[in-house]
């Protein structure tokens, strides 16, 4: 089984690539935001809305 995506878990850590699947920011090497699976779907459906 995979493990489901929680962005709280890596806030604050250290960035390595592939740690942000959906989207975040890093600054200064770590990870100071990040997007869930949920969020970053309701973003896609608004931007196609916005496109179509």
């Amino acid at each position: 089984m995979t493990k489901k995506f929680n962005p709280d878990e890596v806030i604050g850590k250290p960035y390595q690539r592939g740690m942000l699947p959906y989207g975040g920011s890093v600054t200064k090497g770590k990870i100071s935001s990040a997007i869930g699976e949920d969020e970053y779907r309701a973003m896609m459906k608004r931007l196609k809305a916005i496109l179509a």
